[in-house]
Order: structure tokens, then C-alpha cells, then sequence
């Protein structure tokens, strides 16, 4: 049941009970295994079976969107869902021995250990998934979610997974036959003070407008994109189509998706497509963001390709460049294998890992940009408010999640952009986000959305893009609520660990007797 109301908790559905109580059933659950060894094993094998089920109805896009890159799609989807069932299984393992070894209360235990396991899975190296963590839930009503300017993506997680193990105690208590009027008072203030702080913060915050962008949405199918060539012709035959709807002088910024052109901008084989860019840019009269291909050659006389973003202005191709730094796994890197062994395919699982977070300019403006599912990544952003961004530009190629006939499109295609509506509030900054076949769209620092493009259409968006004053205390500290989580759940396992033998000594004590 908790694998089912948890799935129903995300994009598209945001159904808004599900993500208060959908871990009770399997906390319950996990509370009443016997104490000992036993127990524990059971709890671990539980845990696996219910993230088998929640991951694979979550992530199932995976198969549909890997499969038309590479075979190893089906591999991919099930070793995806195999690591993260085992995370489950040390979640409940370890649940279990935090109650029943160190006496953790479950109210305390659920959402400690459950954010702790959110943590663990956006820091395993090249093989991060942050992808919705429970705190997403919430992203379709942003205003209950203001306190993640105060404590980010995870600590919205911390929240929820709290009320949950609070609702969860109330049924062990009535269980037991008590009537525990207190800590339904502690449940009613828990859950109601962060949305009442958020509604309010909504309503006060100042947002002050960064620029004027268009976003473009070329709706190139993905069998077309697999084809570089055929890719390339039939985008700039719809660009020379939407590009003349913006009227020149109307914004700061156009803003191309991920790899709208497949090619080498930086280079004299790219020299063509670059001029009918800078075209582009010249009637407009305004800079344009792109997605594009960058390259660079190493010392030993190998390569790298990029999948990176560049800046065309009236002038021509400007100094910016920023190139994405977290792959897609088994696509654009094969993860923990240097690229140089690998057999050089046509850029397949050979990219190149970006380094630095440069700022671009828009009008009197600066903004950072996010490339594809860098956007589920809260660092990324962190790092370019510090610097100084006033707004974020996510683009991203959703071709890949799905088709446009309705029984071809996944859930990714709304799941991904909920991602930028928790970078908007965590930063308190408006984002700007153009995707291939949709959904482009603005979101503002309270988190909501406007100007949104429907999917698989050829269009463009133009719209203010706003930001606030306001340094957010999650920009200063980052994520000391999900490290912080993580570090208590190694600390209570280590309690439990010495609590157990301290009682095994006392009963071989007592037996010797």
C-alpha cells in the first residue's frame, strides 16, 4: 500500500493526502516485527520488496526513454530499480533497529532515517539519483512548501516523513488502547505551522522582475534527433519558422533547448549553422541560449564532446560556455569508467564531466543554467546563487520520455519539471525552462508556474522572469537538514550496535550465573 500512495503522491496526479500518510502502513508494519534478528531480516526483506515496487512503478519512463539510445535500457531500468530496492531494504533495517535497538521513538526514527536514505541516494558518485525525493510531493501546491528557502528539497522530506511517523504513532497508540490527546495536538502543529509560514511567506515576498525571455520549443521528435543530420535540417527549418513570432526588441533573452543544434558551434565545421544562429540573434536583438555541442582536445591527443550550453549574440558566438556536469548514466557516461576506454561511438557514454558554474547576462541580469535533469541536482543551483544568479535557465530535451500519441508519453514528462519549482523556492529565484517537446515554462520564486507550453507542440513562451532580494538561509548553509540526517542515522545504528552487546554481555552475565 505505502508503494502505491507514495507513486500517487508525484506529478502528475499531486494528490495531496497520499505524501502525509502514505508511510504509515509500512512503518506499522515495520514497528510490530519482533525486536530481534528475526526481525530485523524480515524488515530488510520487506523493505526490498516494497522499493522494488515503488521504484519500478516510479521510474518505469526509464525503459521508454533509454531504449531508443542504447540496449542497455532494459539492464539500465532494472539495475536502477535494484539499487534503489536495496537502499529501501537498508532503510527498514535500519528503522527497525533504531526503534527497537536504540529506542527511538517512531515519530523520531521515520523521518531521520527516511531522509538519511534520500541523502545517501543523491551522493553514490556517478551512480546520484535524486529524482523526486518525497519532498517533490508538494511541488504542485508550492505555497505549503515555502520552508524549503529555510531547509531545501530534504528538509521538506524531514516534514513530511515527521508527520507521517507522528500519524503512524497515533495507530500504534489507539492499538494499544490509549487515547493520546497531546500528541494529536503535536500532529495538528506540526503539520499545519510550515504551510501556514509558507502561505504567508507567499504572500509578502517581494519579487522584483530580472528580465523579459522567450522560450522556444522546437518539438523535435526523438527518432528525428537520433539522426544528427535529419535532426539539425528540420531544427533550423522550425526555428526560421517561431523565431519571427518575437517581436525584436521584446525581450532580454531567447532560449533554445538541450542540443536544439547538434553540432560543433566552437568549430569551423560549424561555421554554417553558427551564422544562421547569429541571424537569428541579429533580427531579434538580443542574445541567444542554446544547447549545442562542445568539444575539447586533451594533451595526450584524445577527446571529450560536451553536452554544453553557448551564447550567440548579434555579434557572433560570445566567450560562454558551460557544460553540463551530471550525466545521464549509461548514456552520456558509462558511470566509474574513464570515456578513453571505452570504444568511440557516436558520443555515446563518452561525455565529458563540466567544470565551473560561469554566469551569463540578460539585459541587466545574470543567470546560471541547468541542463536536462541537472535540475533534480539542489547543489547545482545552490552554487550558482552564491555567485550571484539572478534567475535559472533549465534546458532540457524531453523527447525521450515519451511520444506524442497520449499512450506514448510517461510520467517524466510532468515529473521533471517539479524539480525546477523546489529550485525556485529553496533559492527564492524565478527560472525560465525551455524544453524540446514540452514542458517549457516560468516559474516564479514562490514556485508557481505560468506561461506553460503544451506538449509535443512547435511554439515559443515570452515571459517576465522574476527574482527577489532575499539570500535564502538554504543558499547560505545548503543542505545541513539531509546531512545532518544522515549523519544521526550513522550515529543511532552505532548506539543500537552498542546498546545490543552491552545486553548480550548482561545476559551471558546472567546465564553464567
Amino acid at each position: 500500500m505505502t508503494a502505491v500512495l507514495l507513486f500517487l503522491s508525484f506529478p502528475p496526479l499531486h494528490l495531496v493526502l497520499p505524501p502525509f500518510v502514505g508511510l504509515v502502513p509500512f512503518t506499522v508494519f515495520l514497528h510490530g516485527l519482533a525486536p530481534g534478528g528475526e526481525g530485523a531480516r524480515a524488515a530488510l526483506r520487506t523493505g526490498f520488496f516494497m522499493g522494488a515496487v515503488y521504484f519500478a512503478l516510479l521510474l518505469y519512463w526509464m525503459v521508454a526513454a533509454l531504449i531508443w539510445f542504447t540496449p542497455l535500457a532494459i539492464p539500465a531500468y532494472l539495475g536502477a530499480v535494484l539499487l534503489l530496492s536495496l537502499l529501501m531494504a537498508a532503510f527498514a533495517w535500519a528503522f527497525h533497529r533504531g526503534v527497537h535497538q536504540a529506542a527511538l521513538p517512531v515519530s523520531l526514527a521515520l523521518p531521520v532515517f527516511w531522509t538519511a536514505a534520500e541523502w545517501f541516494r543523491a551522493h553514490w558518485g556517478d551512480l546520484a539519483f535524486p529524482w523526486l525525493g518525497l519532498g517533490h510531493a508538494l511541488t504542485g501546491y508550492p505555497e505549503l512548501v515555502g520552508i524549503a528557502e529555510v531547509v531545501g528539497a530534504r528538509g521538506v522530506t524531514f516534514w513530511i516523513a515527521l508527520v507521517n511517523g507522528l500519524v503512524a504513532s497515533l495507530v500504534l497508540a489507539l492499538r494499544a488502547g490509549r487515547t493520546p490527546r497531546q500528541a494529536l495536538a503535536v500532529l495538528a502543529f506540526v503539520l499545519l505551522l510550515p504551510p501556514a509560514w509558507g502561505v504567508w511567506r507567499a504572500r509578502t515576498l517581494e519579487l522584483v522582475p530580472a528580465a523579459r525571455a522567450a522560450v522556444v520549443q522546437p518539438n523535435i521528435p526523438e527518432h528525428i534527433k537520433l539522426d544528427r543530420e535529419t535532426a539539425l535540417d528540420s531544427t533550423l527549418k522550425v526555428l526560421d519558422g517561431l523565431m519571427p513570432r518575437i517581436e525584436p526588441g521584446s525581450v532580454d533573452l531567447v532560449i533554445w533547448p538541450e542540443v536544439t543544434l547538434p553540432e560543433l558551434l566552437a568549430y569551423p565545421r560549424g561555421a554554417a549553422v553558427l551564422e544562421q544562429v547569429r541571424a537569428h540573434a541579429e533580427r531579434v536583438g538580443v542574445p541567444i541560449l542554446t544547447g549545442a555541442l562542445g568539444y575539447e582536445f586533451r594533451e595526450d591527443g584524445s577527446g571529450a564532446p560536451y553536452n554544453s550550453a553557448f551564447v550567440v549574440t548579434p555579434e557572433g558566438l560570445t566567450a560562454f560556455r558551460y557544460d553540463k556536469h551530471f550525466l545521464v548514466p549509461f548514456v552520456e557516461r558509462v558511470p566509474f569508467i574513464d570515456p578513453r576506454w571505452l570504444p568511440q561511438f557516436e558520443y555515446f557514454g563518452t561525455f565529458g564531466e563540466g567544470k565551473g558554474w560561469p554566469l551569463a547576462e540578460a539585459g541587466s541580469a545574470r543567470y546560471g543554467v541547468l541542463i536536462c535533469y541537472e535540475s533534480s541536482f539542489p547543489q547545482a543551483s545552490r552554487q550558482y546563487r552564491l555567485a550571484g544568479a539572478d534567475f535559472l535557465v533549465n534546458i532540457t530535451n524531453d523527447a525521450w520520455y515519451g511520444r506524442e500519441p497520449w499512450y506514448a508519453r510517461t510520467i517524466a514528462l510532468w515529473q521533471h519539471p517539479a524539480h525546477m519549482v523546489m529550485r525556485a523556492i529553496e533559492h527564492r529565484v524565478g527560472v525560465a525552462r525551455a524544453a524540446n517537446t514540452g514542458i517549457s515554462l516560468f516559474v516564479d520564486p514562490v514556485g508557481r508556474t505560468y506561461e506553460e507550453t503544451r506538449l509535443f507542440d512547435a511554439t515559443l513562451r515570452t515571459g517576465t522572469v522574476y527574482t527577489t532580494r532575499v539570500t535564502t538561509l538554504y543558499t547560505r548553509l545548503g543542505d545541513v537538514l539531509g546531512t545532518g540526517s544522515a549523519v544521526l542515522a550513522a550515529l543511532v545504528l552505532v548506539w543500537a550496535r552498542t546498546r545490543a552487546a552491552a545486553r548480550g554481555r548482561t545476559e551471558r552475565v546472567a546465564a553464567g550465573r
